[in-house]
């Protein structure tokens, strides 16, 4: 065969036994996962090599002709994910010449979606952020064509079931909630907490964690506290209440607060987003070679001048902005080009080990009224999403996709992880066997796929600068300063990436305008008032 293995270490991810176009890839799921070729069925097309962000593959005789690209551009982003296309499209809409540079045969990276068996796998990104989302907004800032289904365009909406491990089903968060803080007298105090994270005037210090900040008004509720941590801290940000900062929290739940009015997806799922971006990067001007890795990044004189690339191709540009992770931003700079301490910080930043399990399935688990699930009180807590909820043709007429998503837990064997979980959903659904007809497990461990987690010490604007040490080098991505929940942190690193660049007032950080903290103060006084008419009322 041409096709032969590095020794770099397989994530899990399954890219590439769902880009085969020969079914010719199984991933063998063990301790670890390692990919099998079939040499009887494959076809040596090399798709693989292109399919994995780790470059697990070789196969140089099987490398497409190199894309014919200019010597020089105004700005390089290498790596086509949500935060390079974003950042490319607005330095195009501001008349720069830009070249996106993607290893990969698609775009997108961790927040798109591949077609398998007839249904939509996301890769990564599970967030239905909906048009009032930071993703949708910036998205309509920089034209980027998307049409929407939000919970106004369907028959219900979409409430979420809360599950216990002792037998308790609640039809959703409000119920929920109602129960575990003991009625309308425990409601009020849920109220007062909300008008406190709502509160611009209210901080507290960077070490405080979540379950600090809850046993402030619920003391001793563990149920509660355990319902937070299923709903926030793993759903948004694959942490617990004891590393997840109150800081994060006050953010993540204000924008899950303010996201709900219009919560939905985009029409096609997460890959409609990417699309939308790509169409708004082509139609300002901008550039995309796919196919295309980035080998080192030019440094001279402190400042970034360009790229090199794998074929050994010299493209200068005015500006360079990686998206490709802060590992591998390392390896591309050169340790030696980057201050000592951004090197050891880049080195202890703590990564998140989370799996998901797309199931294909023949009837709906979570029935017509309900679009996602938490599962609290089993060995693992599961964050369940039906994107067929919003799009059905996310998935062939008559069938259903359902996500779960869960935070693995040390030694992180993948195998006994994949059948903890499954036990689980069995418990959760009895009919499981019945109606599931495709499961693909994904597993986002590594540099690639898991770099970078919402812990103390390493979120909000503890995160990376996008500017970086290095002059005319930008940063952008997941890795980079954000506040709120899951994905939608990214807009804002790029947005303050696309201020310093371009100096445009449109993408000064919104989160701070005055209007903004006097929108969210009139709002904590909303929920103020709520809580004296719990009080009064009980």
């Amino acid at each position: 065969m041409s096709i032969t293995m590095h020794e770099n270490r397989c994530s899990g991810c399954q890219y590439c036994v769902v880009l085969c176009p020969a079914g010719a890839i199984t991933l063998d799921i063990q301790a670890d996962t390692q990919p099998i070729i079939d040499a009887d069925v494959c076809t040596e097309c090399g798709d693989c090599v292109y399919a994995c962000p780790n470059n697990v593959f070789a196969a140089p005789d099987l490398a497409p002709a190199p894309i014919p690209l200019q010597d020089h551009y105004g700005a390089v982003v290498i790596g086509a994910g949500i935060a390079g296309l974003m950042t490319a499209a607005g330095l195009a809409k501001a008349g720069r010449n830009v070249l996106v540079l993607e290893q990969l045969s698609f775009v997108g990276g961790k927040y798109t979606h591949l077609d398998h068996d007839g249904y939509t796998i996301n890769t990564a990104a599970w967030t239905a952020p909906g048009p009032n989302s930071r993703i949708g907004r910036l998205c309509a800032k920089l034209d980027a064509p998307i049409e929407w289904i939000t919970i106004h365009d369907v028959p219900s909406q979409g409430a979420s079931w809360i599950a216990l491990h002792d037998g308790r089903r609640f039809a959703s968060t409000d119920e929920a909630q109602e129960t575990f803080v003991g009625g309308a007298k425990g409601m009020a105090r849920v109220y007062d907490w909300i008008a406190d994270m709502y509160d611009p005037g209210v901080s507290y210090p960077a070490d405080m964690t979540t379950r600090e900040y809850i046993e402030r008004y619920f003391p001793g509720n563990e149920t509660y506290i355990k319902y937070v941590e299923t709903i926030i801290t793993h759903c948004f940000a694959s942490q617990t209440v004891e590393n997840f900062p109150a800081t994060e929290t006050k953010r993540a739940i204000v924008d899950a607060l303010e996201n709900m009015a219009d919560w939905g997806t985009a029409r096609g799922g997460t890959e409609a987003i990417i699309r939308g971006l790509e169409t708004a990067l082509r139609n300002h001007g901008g550039h995309i070679a796919t196919h295309t890795r980035v080998s080192r990044i030019l440094v001279e004189n402190d400042k970034a001048t360009g790229v090199e690339l794998a074929d050994g191709r010299t493209i200068r540009a005015d500006v360079v902005v990686h998206n490709a992770g802060p590992a591998r931003l390392v390896a591309l700079v050169g340790e030696e080009n980057l201050p000592a301490d951004y090197v050891a910080r880049i080195r202890g930043l703590v990564p998140a080990n989370v799996a998901a399990l797309v199931l294909g399935t023949k009837e709906s688990l979570l029935g017509p009224d309900h679009s996602m699930i938490h599962a609290m009180g089993w060995d693992r807590t599961l964050n369940c999403y039906a994107p067929t909820f919003f799009d059905p043709g996310l998935a062939p007429p008559g069938h259903h996709v359902m996500d779960v998503f869960w935070v693995m837990q040390p030694p992180y064997d993948k195998h006994a992880e994949l059948e903890l979980v499954k036990a689980e959903l069995r418990d959760l659904f009895p009919t499981y066997d019945d109606v599931v007809e495709m499961e693909l497990p994904l597993f986002y461990t590594g540099l690639w796929t898991a770099e970078m987690a919402h812990r103390k010490g390493q979120s909000g604007a503890d995160r990376l600068d996008p500017r970086s040490p290095i002059e005319n080098l930008y940063l952008a991505g997941y890795d980079c300063i954000g506040y709120g929940m899951a994905g939608d942190i990214i807009p804002h690193g790029v947005e303050r990436a696309l201020y310093l660049m371009l100096g445009d007032l449109a993408y000064a950080p919104a989160d701070e305008k005055a209007s903004a903290r006097w929108g969210r103060w009139l709002k904590s006084r909303v929920f103020k008032l709520m809580a004296l008419g719990k009080r009064l009322r009980s």
